[in-house]
């Protein structure tokens, strides 16, 4: 596993590391991508999700660009 690169832990804590030089990964600055999109590209399962945003779950489907009629 790259620890430059955001994870999620065994205990599914979303870590993000102070080394990480990409800032669309850094959900809090201007340039970051949203934290759903971050969690959906983490693949993180449907509790974990829960724990970082009140939007919907999203398996499988764009977390930017996702209608509310889903499969």
């Amino acid at each position: 596993m790259n620890k430059i690169e955001p994870y999620v832990d065994d205990d599914g804590t979303l870590v993000i590391p102070f080394e990480c030089s990409d800032h669309t990964h850094k959900y809090w600055k201007q340039e970051g991508i949203s934290m759903a999109a971050l969690l959906q590209e983490l693949g993180v399962d449907e509790e974990t999700w829960a724990r970082y945003t009140h939007e919907p779950f999203r398996n499988g489907e764009s977390a930017e660009n996702s209608d509310d009629g889903g499969e």
